[in-house]
């Protein structure tokens, strides 16, 4: 499984050096005394592809860090399906969601949803924000207030309200998936 935390160290390092390079531009594109701020555009060719954008439009862009959050969420989610998927011997596919697969996972090690930071209602909030990222809705479906309610969760994730993800909600969710991963037996030797 070192696959697992080689994959795992590369996102952070991602996400990490992602923030530090959007501050960066921020600051770079902000500190420049232009003529014509407002009416500046940006130009870059990469690969044969060209791109324009206005410099507001670019700087709004760079202020829009949840997709680069939910990018992170959805991998990180992947990865720890597959890690699952991989020590059980099962297609994820067959079970239903994070609660009966986790379960299996915890079951397989002798150990229980108490033994997983948020539990098994901490489990099930981060699958429904990755569907709901993953899916483009950003939004709590009737299944997911439901799935929830199920697993004992606590929080204000009601039916039709807005799923919104920042910096602390994401680094929260990969502590939980983390936490299942090592209760899970997957964990580092």
């Amino acid at each position: 499984m070192e696959g697992l935390w080689q994959e795992w160290e590369r996102l952070t390092r991602f996400l990490e050096s992602s923030r530090v390079v959007f501050a960066r531009e921020e600051v770079l594109w902000k500190s420049l005394d232009l003529a014509d701020f407002d009416g500046a555009r940006i130009r870059t060719t990469r690969d044969q592809v060209t791109y324009d954008v206005d410099l507001d439009d670019h700087l709004a862009t760079l202020g829009d860090e949840e997709i680069l959050w939910g990018s992170v969420l959805v991998h990180t989610f992947a990865l720890t399906q597959s890690a699952a998927e991989e020590k059980l011997e099962i297609d994820l596919r067959t079970t239903a969601g994070i609660e009966d697969w986790g379960g299996k996972l915890l079951k397989s090690a002798g150990k229980t949803w108490g033994d997983v930071k948020g539990g098994m209602a901490g489990a099930v909030e981060v699958a429904v924000v990755r569907n709901a990222v993953a899916h483009g809705t950003r939004t709590i479906n009737p299944n997911a207030a439901g799935r929830l309610r199920k697993a004992g969760s606590n929080g204000n994730a009601r039916e039709g309200s807005r799923v919104t993800l920042t910096y602390q909600n994401l680094r929260g969710y990969r502590i939980r998936l983390k936490s299942l991963l090592n209760a899970g037996g997957l964990g580092r030797s």
